[in-house]
């Protein structure tokens, strides 16, 4: 994720009153980080909803100081976040406790790239100051600085590492831990939502996905949903 603190300047942020917790969630995404015509994987960019809580949590402390003007400026931070399609895939292995997930360098090369790209449209969307969440807390007051200080700070802070816990990664959407598929011995279920192994038991949310998705997975998830329920329906109907 990344942050671009925009003050009350009427060529920037038109309203005056507006503040960055209101109106709706989500409206916007943009695929200008996406290589999905070659190779169907790459990041979206989104903005995330954010509430004083969810902020002071995701936002680096540095100092007591450092976390008091950052909540004073929180309604004029905007949050924007790159959202990878993930060609790695994790394991929790017999209890929540032990959970593995190692990420593949083409998706730490996504991240990477959209995280680039979000600090770049920050700067260009007239942000004041832009920064990551990592904790390092670094940020840039893009006003003050020559060109090349801008694009060594982008540089440095897109090419930080996601593995060593500096930078927060998150998951959201868990996909395909039960995908659907021909055969049983690539997938948990049949093309109809059943299971191979228990003959009655269908299972209809983003578990059945075949793979990551990249981008959220409402629609997708009501479509399967709907598709299932007229099988079973077909099924019973048979059965009377």
């Amino acid at each position: 994720m990344t942050s671009g603190y925009f003050p009350v300047a009427p060529e920037l942020w038109p309203e005056e009153h507006k503040k960055s917790y209101e109106g709706g969630i989500m409206t916007a995404m943009s695929t200008v980080a996406t290589d999905f015509n070659k190779s169907e994987y790459g990041v979206v960019i989104q903005t995330p909803s954010s509430h004083p809580g969810l902020f002071s949590i995701l936002m680096p402390l540095n100092s007591g100081t450092n976390i008091k003007d950052r909540m004073h400026k929180f309604s004029r931070t905007a949050h924007v976040f790159a959202l990878a399609r993930d060609q790695a895939s994790g394991t929790v292995v017999y209890s929540p406790n032990c959970i593995s997930y190692q990420m593949k360098d083409v998706d730490k090369d996504n991240l990477s790239k959209g995280i680039e790209k979000v600090l770049r449209i920050m700067a260009a969307a007239g942000a004041e100051e832009i920064g990551t969440h990592n904790n390092k807390g670094r940020s840039l007051k893009v006003k003050e600085v020559s060109y090349h200080e801008f694009e060594k700070f982008v540089n440095e802070e897109s090419s930080m590492s996601f593995t060593d816990l500096s930078t927060p990664v998150c998951s959201a959407h868990q996909m395909r831990s039960c995908r659907m598929g021909n055969n049983p011995k690539e997938s948990v279920m049949n093309q109809m939502g059943e299971t191979w192994e228990v003959e009655g038991l269908y299972l209809a949310d983003s578990s059945v996905f075949p793979t990551a998705l990249g981008v959220n997975p409402m629609v997708t998830i009501q479509a399967i949903a709907y598709c299932t329920a007229q099988h079973v329906l077909e099924v019973l109907k048979r059965k009377r």
